[in-house]
């Protein structure tokens, strides 16, 4: 029997490894998934609060379980190690910039480049697809479920705020770049 735990575990090691090397001592900013400040933390915690109740609900599941690995497990693996590569990849892209909001004061254009000409929220997306392949890795139905029911709705959530200051901040600027760009998922929505 493969135990997906254990598989998760160490894609977590090889991120980290693949982390280390295209980010030095900026690994710690892997656990930045924010676009911009918000003035209340509110929508944070409820992210935060909802990922650890639907993560912690599909981990449960499957040490009292111990389902048999199947093609939608596997699926699963590849989604969440597919979630971290893009978040390691969209903080290389802000280079030393903590937030998407910083790289925009530094100048607007060269912000949108790579990953952000295409996404305005890849932190998001990488955050998505790791949750994702977290509920399907362990073959918790219930955790899929509070996934679709709380996260997502979290996660945009989260999202709304943050859009709320970055046109407060940036303006037409942010308009523009907003026509240009999709929310999360690249030419979708």
């Amino acid at each position: 029997m493969v135990n997906m735990l254990k598989i998760l575990v160490a894609i977590t090691v090889l991120l980290i490894i693949i982390g280390i090397a295209l980010l030095g001592g900026r690994i710690f900013r892997l656990l930045i998934f924010k676009t911009a400040k918000t003035k209340s933390s509110e929508s944070s915690w409820i992210l935060a609060i909802m990922g650890l109740v639907t993560a912690g609900l599909a981990i449960y599941y499957y040490i009292n379980n111990k389902p048999d690995a199947i093609i939608s497990m596997w699926a699963g693996a590849v989604l969440f190690f597919l979630g971290g590569l893009l978040q390691i990849i969209a903080r290389r892209q802000l280079h030393d910039d903590k937030t998407f909001q910083e790289r925009l004061s530094a100048g607007f254009e060269a912000a949108q480049t790579g990953i952000y000409a295409k996404l305005r929220h890849p932190g998001k997306t990488a955050l998505l697809l790791i949750m994702l392949g977290i509920c399907l890795a362990t073959r918790s139905w219930w955790s899929l479920g509070l996934y679709f029911a709380l996260f997502v709705p979290a996660v945009l959530y989260k999202i709304s705020q943050e859009e709320k200051e970055l046109l407060d901040q940036f303006g037409d600027r942010w308009i523009s770049y907003k026509e240009d760009t999709k929310r999360i998922i690249p030419y979708f929505f």
